[in-house]
């Protein structure tokens, strides 16, 4: 059922590619995430986080709307900061960090954080603009979503 939500739900907003240990099988539902008419073309499972998570997975697309209208598809408070490229992707994904320093040259990323938690899910969701393409050889106007989906473990 949850399966079903996320491709009516989140497809409309991002048709992304995940990273997750096998045993995190479980999806997000539609609630987490409106509809929305932007495509959201899916990024490299790793370049920007962790192969294998120890627990929750990832998923990772790259939207054409600026980063404020992406971020109104999620009715949330966003915590917004420019930071420099290495601080907006972190160290967790197996990107070439000199390509990506190289590629902003002294220009800052807008990074804007918040997170979601219900029906035993936590969510955080990360979005970056400017951000690189799949090669690392061109920056692109539109917005990275990163997500971070965790699942409650079941409880009796």
């Amino acid at each position: 059922m949850r399966r079903t939500a996320l491709a009516i739900g989140f497809s409309a907003v991002c048709a992304c590619s995940s990273t997750s240990p096998a045993t995190s099988a479980a999806t997000t539902s539609a609630s987490s995430n409106p509809s929305a008419s932007s495509s959201c073309v899916q990024f490299l499972p790793g370049l920007f986080t962790p192969l294998h998570p120890q627990r929750g997975r990832y998923e990772v697309c790259a939207a054409v709307e600026p980063l404020d209208i992406v971020a109104k598809q999620w009715e949330r408070p966003w915590t917004i900061e420019a930071l420099g490229p290495l601080d907006a992707f972190g160290a967790a994904g197996v990107y070439d960090r000199s390509a990506v320093a190289r590629l902003y040259g002294g220009r800052r990323a807008t990074v804007a954080r918040t997170w979601i938690e219900e029906d035993g899910r936590f969510e955080a969701l990360t979005l970056i603009s400017p951000h690189p393409d799949r090669t690392l050889r061109e920056l692109r106007p539109g917005t990275l979503i990163i997500r971070y989906i965790v699942f409650a473990p079941d409880r009796p």
